[in-house]
């Protein structure tokens, strides 16, 4: 699956985006964004929401956020 590229979006709509998707994410189930920085604000919220995420590092310095529903 490929990552879904945010990075052309002005806050706060890449973390809204990521939360509307989280909402309807199937157990088992992940999705993955390319940002242009670590979602700080976004982690907390994503927490409350009981997923799993991580991020690597993207070559051109931003970041590959991937989102998982346990």
């Amino acid at each position: 699956m490929s990552a879904q590229d945010l990075r052309h979006l002005p806050p706060p709509q890449p973390m809204e985006v990521i939360l509307d998707a989280v909402e309807t994410l199937a157990a088992g189930q992940t999705l993955s964004y390319i940002l242009p920085h670590h979602p700080l604000p976004l982690y907390p919220l994503l927490e409350q929401q009981g997923v799993r995420y991580r991020c690597e590092l993207a070559g051109d310095g931003g970041v590959i956020l991937h989102v998982e529903r346990p």
